[in-house]
């Protein structure tokens, strides 16, 4: 697509986001995690059985930083730290951090925060801009249930470690904590009230539960969503752990990864060249007119049949209204 189109005729928002992706989902980590979480593929695998099926690799470091090179040309563009699994695991995580920090680049981890390295929060508090703790509950009873393991005075703990942190260095670090939607609408509120009354978060919220692209099973029966066009094909960016650009990043909880799904290569081609390119252009034609007939994905692509899509047109707390509230 050239400069010279006019980006509302394609749905985009702004210009800006025409111009390169609002949010780089980067999987900086796969193969295990410290919980068992029922909503996730990766809780919901046995942790012996982990490794054979996801692997266990980091990103190289290299590659991360030529990703967030690239990224530091764009101000309105965040990196958010993803994993197949928990990227608390990652050994490269605090350097990451520090190396995006000082490119100026805004970041965002998704995190459970189980951990006893009191280091590697502060390092996270001092090097993110967004810290997001899927705490999930609001007693260890719950915690138990739906996270699978003991830890939910851990992870309160660390909360308040990272609060206290924050505050004592006057840092601008936003914390958020979140939860899965669950069958109990009543459990969901109460874990907004719990946390919002804690003092400790910025903000708080329930995410959507998917099925990770039909891995894990339906919350309910299906159909309660409409299919819509997704905002991830026009605000998010997903890359592999591999360095592979990919339409969802749900597939990459998949135990093989389809060729069809990957847009790119982050090694040798850049986001801006992937984000303008034919696959991507073509999907989001097809999502707006809802004909995927033509559509060069074969019978990979998730998108036609999904029915957990950001939608573009919707009004949820997304990631965006997140971004927006940095100072």
């Amino acid at each position: 697509m050239g400069k010279d189109v006019d980006f509302r005729l394609l749905s985009f928002r702004t210009e800006e986001e025409f111009e390169f992706p609002n949010i780089i989902n980067i999987e900086v980590y796969r193969g295990d995690c410290y919980c068992r979480c029922v909503h996730c593929p990766v809780g919901t695998t046995e942790p012996s059985e982990r490794k054979e099926r996801f692997g266990e690799i980091g990103i190289d470091l290299e590659l991360y930083k030529k990703i967030v090179a690239e990224i530091s040309q764009h101000t309105h563009s965040t990196v958010r730290i993803h994993s197949v699994g928990e990227p608390l695991m990652w050994g490269d995580l605090a350097e990451a951090l520090k190396f995006t920090h000082d490119n100026d680049v805004r970041s965002w981890i998704f995190t459970c925060a189980v951990t006893n390295d009191t280091e590697q929060l502060e390092a996270i508090c001092d090097n993110t801009d967004v810290v997001e703790v899927s705490v999930n509950s609001t007693t260890p009873e719950d915690y138990r249930a739906t996270k699978g393991v003991n830890a939910f005075e851990l992870v309160s703990e660390n909360i308040r470690r990272m609060y206290d942190y924050i505050q004592d260095r006057n840092l601008t670090t936003r914390m958020l904590a979140s939860r899965v939607e669950s069958l109990d609408k009543a459990a969901d509120q109460e874990f907004i009230r719990y946390w919002k009354s804690s003092g400790l978060v910025d903000d708080v919220f329930v995410r959507s539960y998917h099925t990770y692209n039909d891995i894990i099973p339906e919350l309910s029966e299906g159909g309660q969503y409409k299919h819509e066009a997704c905002l991830v094909h026009w605000g998010r960016f997903n890359i592999s752990v591999d360095g592979y650009a990919i339409v969802c990043f749900n597939e990459l909880f998949k135990l093989h990864l389809d060729p069809s799904v990957i847009l790119g290569d982050l090694r040798d081609q850049s986001i801006a060249e992937i984000w303008h390119g034919p696959k991507l252009t073509a999907l989001r034609r097809a999502e707006l007119s809802r004909d995927y007939s033509a559509l060069p994905f074969g019978d990979a692509l998730p998108c036609k049949d999904c029915y957990s899509c950001q939608p573009l047109s919707g009004n949820r707390q997304t990631s965006e209204y997140q971004i927006r509230k940095l100072k």
